[in-house]
């Protein structure tokens, strides 16, 4: 992996049908393989406008108990105009998601200034459907109708061929629970297995259910956590080399990368789920519109 981005040479991580299934990919694009990994880190403008509507979709999870203030949990993703995609340990059930909300359009304007943004109410009375970390780590969630119009909505793509190991990945999220920030391109995919797809971005608390983005801005994984630096007896360590203890800050542990569930797998998981047919309806057109992406 280190020489292949040295080299910028993905035939050395990657086997051959990989690399004709992302050209393939690409194509669609009209984009070929060897513009996303040459040595000219320019990218088309249309960069930055299919960013910022992807952007749009992104927004901060927040638990908002009654007489208490709001509190972030993480980040989510809008898949569908009514549905919002998260990790399972940011909402883990239908419980806690009725007293939870997404906050849409929390981030700094152009000036720099606080943008006032729209807190959105979760509805898991009318879609909650949820993975356990141990398996895919989502969950999809309903939100009241007519509530997101103009944010637009992120499709959820099975078909394979989006990215391979060794190119740049861009995630937007709310790091710490902040405002909304973009880690573009500086990242890049270093492994990956049937769940999972492991990558190099920065990422904080709170970056948890973020949307992890290839240069063409289809979703390719949900961010759900990193993958920690350990020694040779698997303790966890820090920054510093020492071995991590519960009591010292998470922001001090040391890891060696991130680590994403992958859409195609979340798709499948969706297409197997068992709901009754108003909900069906509902996660039907996520994946018509995926399918026809």
């Amino acid at each position: 992996m280190t020489a292949a981005l040295r080299e910028q040479n993905l035939e050395i991580a990657n086997e051959k049908a990989e690399i004709d299934l992302r050209r393939a990919r690409l194509a669609t694009h009209g984009t070929e393989l060897e513009a996303v990994i040459g040595e000219d880190d320019s990218v088309w403008l249309s960069f930055l406008s299919k960013g910022l509507a992807a952007a749009r979709a992104v927004g901060r999870v927040v638990a908002m108990p009654a007489r208490q203030p709001i509190t972030p949990e993480g980040t989510g993703v809008l898949i569908s105009p009514r549905l919002l995609l998260t990790n399972h340990h940011v909402v883990p059930d239908a419980e806690h998601a009725a007293s939870m909300g997404v906050q849409l359009g929390y981030e700094y304007d152009d000036e720099g200034g606080e943008q006032q943004c729209t807190t959105v109410p979760l509805a898991p009375e009318i879609l909650f459907l949820t993975v356990p970390a141990s398996v895919l780590d989502f969950t999809v969630v309903a939100l009241p109708e007519e509530s997101t119009e103009g944010n637009g909505y992120v499709p959820l793509i099975e078909e394979g061929g989006k990215v391979l190991k060794a190119e740049a990945l861009n995630v937007i999220h709310h790091p710490g629970g902040d405002r909304k920030r973009v880690s573009i391109r500086d990242n890049r995919l270093v492994s990956q297995d049937e769940k999972w797809l492991r990558y190099t971005s920065d990422t904080r608390h709170g970056s948890s259910g973020a949307p992890v983005f290839n240069d063409q801005w289809e979703m390719v994984a949900l961010h759900h956590g990193g993958v920690p630096a350990t020694d040779y007896q698997g303790r966890k360590l820090t920054r510093t080399g020492e071995v991590w203890t519960p009591d010292m800050d998470e922001e001090s542990a040391a890891y060696l990368w991130n680590e994403g569930a992958r859409v195609s797998r979340i798709v499948r998981r969706l297409r197997r789920a068992a709901l009754p047919p108003p909900q069906r309806a509902l996660l039907d057109e996520v994946l018509s519109k995926g399918a026809s992406t």
